[in-house]
């Protein structure tokens, strides 16, 4: 599997090459979803994006460094999704909270899960399960707040510091594993019960 997915050329940074550059991502999405990956070319691409090669290989110099840019996107964007619903969520208890928490992720996911499928399988530019504090470490204060305004509702012995940093990237290498060998989890709520059970008795014990 292809573990080196190479750098962009150059980077977008006039308004117009941001929008090349989306365009041909948005491009690479649907052939890998409507044609699947042998007919992903870097020619396909191109002309389902309505530009060049020549322009294509402007910002990407292979097809791995393009879907890896593709898989970076799409979880840049789910996890923006998913980070801003939570940091919204008020006047709920903390079994509340993780029951929106875990909706809101899963729902994210589905949303895209053909293409995330068909990446994950590729595993062309797939990344370590980093979801998503390694990049948004930030986040990661509003887990531990969150804990922190509900430390009444832990269970006794809760370690809030661990927890903040481990939930995420159990979360995360739960979905992985559905995209991969299970995706009618997402459907069927077999993902968000089972998640639920976990979490609830983690966080809250045997209440």
């Amino acid at each position: 599997m292809p573990t080196n997915t190479g750098h962009h050329r150059k980077k977008p940074r006039q308004a117009r090459s941001v929008a090349t550059v989306g365009v041909i991502l948005d491009a690479a999405a649907l052939v890998l979803v409507d044609e699947g990956y042998d007919r992903a070319t870097t020619n396909r691409i191109a002309e389902r994006a309505g530009v060049s090669i020549g322009s294509l290989y402007q910002y990407f110099p292979n097809r791995d460094a393009l879907f890896g840019a593709l898989h970076g996107r799409t979880e840049a964007q789910m996890s923006e999704n998913i980070w801003q619903t939570i940091s919204e969520f008020e006047g709920l208890d903390l079994r509340g909270f993780v029951r929106s928490g875990l909706n809101t992720a899963i729902s994210q996911h589905a949303r895209v899960l053909p293409l995330l499928k068909v990446l994950m399988e590729t595993a062309s530019g797939r990344p370590p399960a980093q979801w998503p504090f390694d990049r948004f470490p930030q986040r990661q204060g509003l887990l531990r707040g969150m804990f922190d305004s509900h430390a009444d509702e832990l269970r006794p012995g809760f370690n809030r510091e661990a927890g903040s940093f481990f939930i995420p990237r159990m979360v995360g290498s739960a979905l992985d594993a559905a995209i991969a060998f299970r995706p009618d989890a997402f459907a069927n709520g077999e993902l968000e019960q089972e998640l639920d059970t976990m979490l609830s008795y983690y966080l809250l014990g045997d209440r």
